[in-house]
């Protein structure tokens, strides 16, 4: 009954948790090295005076591409995990006169499939991919 059982924090969870951190403490650890590096400073001040505007639009269109991949990436997540995908069933294949199915398991994890595209699916589990 330890802390690790009260809390539970997938893998992906933790290892951008402590991404975060790092990246925070070096941008605390690069400010104060600005803050007290004179030749920091003058290096900083003509690299920047060089490029004029390229770096608030560059800033800018940074800003727009995360904004918008963050934005797909959460409706396709939503769609993923049941907001508007559709069921998948077991039919029988036209033609093949009951000897083939529509996957709607994983026949190596017995996971239920996830919808990718109208003819692909992947499994929740083991991530591999099937076709119709």
């Amino acid at each position: 009954m330890g802390i690790v059982n009260l809390i539970q924090v997938s893998r992906k969870t933790f290892t951008i948790g402590i991404q975060s951190i790092l990246n925070i403490s070096l941008a605390g650890w690069l400010y104060n090295e600005y803050v007290h590096n004179r030749f920091m400073q003058n290096y900083l001040a003509n690299a920047f005076s060089s490029v004029g505007i390229a770096v608030p639009i560059g800033l800018l269109a940074s800003a727009a591409i995360a904004g918008g991949s963050f934005t797909v990436y959460s409706r396709r997540h939503q769609v993923s995990i049941g907001n508007g995908s559709r069921s998948l069933r077991a039919e029988v294949l036209a033609g093949s006169e009951g000897n083939l199915a529509v996957l709607d398991t994983c026949p190596f994890c017995s996971v239920p499939l996830k919808n990718i595209s109208e003819n692909r699916f992947q499994c929740r589990k083991c991530r591999r991919y099937f076709k119709k």
